[in-house]
């Protein structure tokens, strides 16, 4: 009995992991996290201060280690670095979660921001559920006194939560490629830097693959545009088919994608990169009434190694795509700091 007791809490504790870790990856789907502040946030949050009469406001994000805060009204800042403090308690439920006193309640009393400045006491929180039912963060207020909401201001506060969410869908829809399906040009380049700006922050890589297919140009010109969007949208959901949840696959342009993958060195950005080429290689990929066998060329680069920011990083992973489709194409080649390269390959298409 003892050990099937020990063997539920392990099942509950990776269980436990899995659901955030899942929440955690639908949270970096959304792109938000080290944005920029934006009006459409700015009102929400200055709306629920004035209707909850509260002096702060804040639209958070609950990343790992730290509240990201997209909108902070009466606040300057930008992060806390406290994610298990009341927003982290209140994504785990679905409705409010109100604090009425901090200082009384013993799961805050002794927390930094309560004993020290800036002295929070009052908390009220609602939030912000993905239509899948993961909660990445809060529209929250708080206040440094102790006090309730009535049930207007508390609705209220629901209201603005959904709205807030609501905002965050049609950003979402705004990054999307509409032929594909996969993240835009505008969103790569602000995720690259995004990825760029943590990976700088916790020391880790970033991986870049720059990916062309090979002889689209033939597609188009035997079998037409319409095919030739077929097959992009067939390539595109093997794409997708590749990538773990925290990697970021994107639409560079025409024939051309590029897959940012977080915490990813050259080593491991070697080996994911052939096994890209293998699944497209392998691939019948549908288009209009048949199939196609198509293959691509990768360029890879990574930083800190090959650039210090991410545009640096993304023209030396096109210079290793250039030399890849100069070999023969259906090959990986990788970006060296010396200017040298590396490459794997199958047969050339």
């Amino acid at each position: 009995m003892a050990a099937e007791r020990s063997g539920g809490a392990v099942a509950r504790r990776q269980s436990s992991g899995a659901e955030e870790s899942a929440r955690l990856s639908a949270l970096r789907g959304y792109c938000v996290l080290d944005t920029g502040r934006e009006a459409r946030f700015d009102d929400l949050t200055c709306l629920a201060a004035s209707i909850c009469e509260t002096p702060v406001s804040l639209v958070s994000l609950v990343d790992t280690n730290r509240l990201f805060l997209k909108s902070a009204h009466g606040l300057n800042v930008r992060e806390v670095p406290h994610p298990d403090f009341f927003c982290g308690h209140a994504i785990r439920q679905r409705d409010l979660f109100v604090v009425p006193d901090a200082a009384q309640d013993p799961r805050f009393a002794n927390h930094p921001l309560v004993v020290d400045s800036p002295r929070v006491r009052f908390y009220a929180g609602a939030p912000l559920v993905t239509p899948q039912d993961y909660a990445l963060g809060t529209l929250c207020v708080a206040d440094f006194v102790p006090r309730q909401l009535n049930p207007k201001q508390l609705e209220t506060l629901r209201v603005l939560a959904r709205q807030a969410m609501c905002q965050l869908e049609l950003n979402m829809q705004a990054m999307r490629d509409p032929l594909t399906g996969l993240y835009n040009r505008r969103q790569l380049e602000e995720s690259l830097h995004r990825e760029v700006l943590r990976a700088r922050r916790i020391g880790a890589a970033v991986g870049v693959m720059a990916i062309d297919v090979d002889h689209f140009k033939r597609v188009n010109d035997t079998l037409g545009h319409e095919v030739g969007d077929s097959a992009l949208r067939g390539i595109a959901a093997e794409l997708a088919s590749c990538v773990r949840e925290e990697d970021i696959a994107c639409r560079a342009g025409g024939e051309e994608f590029v897959i940012i993958l977080p915490g990813t060195g050259k080593t491991a950005l070697r080996s994911r990169a052939e096994a890209v080429r293998s699944t497209i290689e392998q691939a019948r990929i549908q288009a209009g009434e048949g199939t196609l066998k198509l293959t691509v060329s990768i360029g890879l680069a990574s930083f800190p190694s090959y650039g210090a920011d991410g545009q640096a990083v993304l023209r030396a992973a096109d210079v290793a795509l250039y030399k890849a489709k100069a070999a023969g194409r259906n090959r990986v080649v990788m970006c060296t700091p010396s200017g040298t390269r590396t490459s794997s390959s199958a047969k050339a298409a």
